[in-house]
């Protein structure tokens, strides 16, 4: 069985190691990817000469006038007084979008800049977006990319039960043998360093390895794998984003000042702590706005929402992180958990570092078979010409 196990460890992170590093990179930078996106654009997220901000159905109808063919489908607010406000786009109709994520400056309405988000480029403003979706499709045409990524993140996350397995020793005196696994042996050659470096940094961050992996299943496999185990397992509640869009969308009689009101006086009556509006989104398909409350690294749980009819102006939804079902708990905790917001800025950092882990375990992994693979050709080699002559050697050979 053991010897299974390692064939298994071994090919397995074979197939997977480019892609993991290149999660792994991509995924430290994206820890810090809002301030990375800042400091490279300033022109972009801040305003030389901050006001006081326009109504925000002004602010959208003067966007949608300088941008013709587009709607506005969210805008997310500033954390102080001289961040630019940040303008979500989508096409009208069969209009090709040449930017749709704008900067604009709150108080004049003034476009500062854009981009078209994911695009397959790496200047300035485009750089921290191709990153973005370089970690979770590789930029892979359609839902090809995601669907790889998230085997391989399926792979990685099953293979991190072989790993920890394969470094439980065998016999007697357990864990006299098994504490020198949890440390790096000073003075050593690189075969013995790397083989160290492998298996220590596993073994102590194999927590955040495998929620990592668990995280990114949910992410790319959410409907395929992912939501269909949780709701199996855990009782779950209806998400307001299961409804079906209507044949036409209906119409938007609130506005988008009217629909923050609301849902500020709502916060309120639900006793909501205090915490600022980050984001308005407007689901026109499905007649709804979202606005969410909190800053864009709130710990824990993350940014509150409520949900206004487009119609009435009535709340026709809440979510407030760590309520719900059990089911409901576990799906809210996946972005922060992968993120690692849930515990603020160390949470990050750790993010950050598990991710040159991710890079490193990848790198120190094929280095170690490729130092395995002459002397195991040549025992191969020499046990097809002479064969094993006891037992103990045949599974001294598979290994």
């Amino acid at each position: 069985m053991r010897a299974i196990l390692v064939q298994l460890h071994r090919y397995v992170g074979l197939s997977v190691a480019v892609f993991l590093m290149i999660a792994g990179l991509t995924g430290s930078i994206l820890a810090f990817q809002s301030e990375i996106d800042a400091v490279l654009n300033p022109r972009l997220f801040r305003v030389e000469n901050p006001g006081r901000p326009l109504p925000l159905s002004t602010l959208v109808s003067r966007v949608e006038t300088a941008m013709p063919g587009a709607s506005v489908r969210g805008v997310t607010l500033p954390t102080d007084a001289g961040g630019s406000i940040h303008v979500s786009l989508a096409a009208v109709g069969q209009k090709q979008l040449d930017q749709d994520e704008i900067f604009v400056d709150g108080a004049t309405g003034q476009i500062l800049g854009g981009r078209l988000w994911g695009a397959a480029r790496v200047d300035r403003p485009h750089l921290i977006p191709f990153i973005y979706r370089l970690h979770y499709s590789l930029h892979m045409p359609g839902s090809w990319g995601v669907w790889l990524m998230g085997g391989v993140a399926l792979a990685w996350m099953l293979d991190c039960f072989v790993g920890f397995y394969l470094t439980l020793p065998r016999g007697t005196q357990f864990w006299k043998k098994w504490r020198p696994i949890w440390k790096i042996k000073r003075g050593a050659g690189h075969y013995r360093l790397n083989l160290d470096v492998h298996r220590a940094f596993g073994l102590w961050l194999w927590a955040a390895l495998f929620l990592l992996a668990l995280t990114s299943v949910a992410f790319n496999l959410n409907t395929q794998i992912f939501r269909p185990v949780l709701t199996a397992l855990l009782p779950m509640s209806p998400s307001i984003w299961d409804r079906s869009s209507l044949p036409l969308p209906p119409p938007v009689r609130v506005g988008w000042d009217q629909a923050t009101t609301l849902a500020r006086a709502e916060a309120v009556r639900l006793d909501w702590p205090h915490r600022p509006v980050q984001r308005i989104a407007l689901a026109r398909e499905a007649g709804f706005y979202q606005v969410r409350f909190g800053n864009r690294h709130q710990a824990g749980f993350g940014t509150w929402a409520l949900y206004v009819a487009t119609t009435s102006g009535h709340i026709i939804g809440a979510e407030r992180g760590g309520d719900g079902q059990a089911g409901d708990i576990v799906d809210a905790l996946i972005y922060p958990i992968h993120s690692g917001q849930i515990a603020g800025l160390p949470g990050r950092i750790l993010i950050c570092l598990t991710g040159l882990v991710v890079a490193m375990l990848s790198v120190t992994g094929v280095y170690i078979w490729w130092k395995k693979r002459a002397p195991r050709a040549a025992r191969r080699h020499h046990e097809r010409s002479k064969g094993p002559s006891t037992q103990a050697e045949a599974i001294h050979a598979a290994e």
